[in-house]
């Protein structure tokens, strides 16, 4: 099948290279990528030859409007387009957004949530390392293997892990992946609030987090599962969910926000997985899912950036971009960077 979808403010290349959906997918040439690895894998076909025009192919067997929906969420053009919504962040930081957002335009935020298994490996293997071309690569020797598979993936050997990376982040990988299994075995992991809220898990572990609202997912992830972080589970969400006002903050987000001036970054603290794993950062869902607010919520990175409010998790894409080609943490191209005007450095 063959949809064409007119599109506006959207840059196919620039929406999927900083995305984890992107693992997913293997870049042809200039806004021309294929599904390689989980749903729809092998089968869909998306390219951009016009800035508003989206061409879409499938050789499954879906309903046009089944496609549809797939290739909305799996782009981000079921939300957006953001640049409209810049003029709802605090004056004081619209212009630099702004330039951000005319630098790296037509950004959004790709949604997988049929995909949650694969987006688990692929935001578990980020910690400490660029995701690419080392996430990218492990993601796809570990899908022509063992597919998305993490019952397979959880077994396996130093010996077989070394077959896909020698790094830490792979060796690693089975203990996260079992932890993550056994979380809906292993009740007395889970927070009490999220018993009272919900009840014990009857379903799969990714099936259980589904279910739960975001910070009560959130918070379930980092307090049972071996090896998930703040960063992790909250690109892990954004990338299943439509959680878009979850910022995962690492220490490229904090340099290039505070190279910038975005307000109340300068001295803010990083989430800490001992306190995000027993605490909630706002008083309205502190309140509301009787969880103690964070007593460092005042000088948290994450909490500090809220006044994005749905903007978050597409502003971090865009300072990720920027860190990528000019904001670097260490030696950083401030001669070249088009943002001099709006910097603070």
């Amino acid at each position: 099948m063959k949809l064409e979808i007119e599109v506006e403010h959207f840059n196919l290349d620039n929406t999927f290279a900083p995305s984890f959906v992107s693992s997913l997918y293997q870049r042809v040439e200039a806004g021309h990528w294929v599904k390689v690895a989980g749903h729809l894998g092998g089968q869909l076909e998306l390219r951009q030859s016009q800035p508003k025009l989206l061409t879409v192919q499938c050789k499954a067997g879906l309903t046009e409007t089944a496609l549809r929906r797939r290739v909305m969420l799996e782009t981000g053009l079921c939300q957006g387009p953001y640049e409209r919504m810049i003029e709802t962040l605090p004056r004081n930081i619209r212009p630099k957004i702004e330039a951000l957002a005319k630098l790296y335009s037509g950004v959004r935020l790709p949604i997988v949530p049929l995909d949650f298994l694969y987006m688990l490996i692929a935001t578990a293997l980020s910690r400490r390392v660029g995701y690419e071309p080392l996430v990218v690569g492990w993601c796809r020797r570990i899908w022509e293997k063992y597919d998305g598979r993490i019952d397979l993936i959880a077994q396996l050997k130093p010996k077989e892990l070394r077959e896909i990376g020698t790094s830490y982040q792979v060796l690693r990988l089975p203990k996260i992946l079992k932890s993550f299994i056994e979380l809906s075995k292993n009740i007395e992991r889970l927070p009490k609030q999220v018993l009272d809220w919900v009840g014990p898990p009857e379903t799969p572990t990714e099936e259980y987090i589904q279910m739960l609202p975001l910070e009560l997912a959130r918070l379930t992830l980092i307090r049972g599962c071996w090896g998930l972080g703040p960063k992790i589970v909250d690109s892990l969400l954004l990338s299943i969910s439509k959680a878009t006002h979850f910022t995962p903050c690492d220490t490229h987000l904090y340099s290039v926000a505070k190279r910038l001036g975005l307000d109340n970054v300068e001295e803010a603290r990083m989430p800490q997985k001992t306190l995000c794993s027993r605490f909630l950062c706002d008083k309205e869902n502190s309140k509301k899912y009787k969880i103690p607010l964070c007593p460092q919520a005042e000088s948290c990175l994450r909490v500090r950036l809220s006044p994005l409010g749905k903007l978050g998790g597409w502003v971090q894409t865009l300072t990720y971009l920027h860190g990528k080609f000019y904001c670097r943490t260490v030696n950083p191209k401030c001669e070249t960077c088009p943002l001099e005007a709006v910097c603070e450095r």
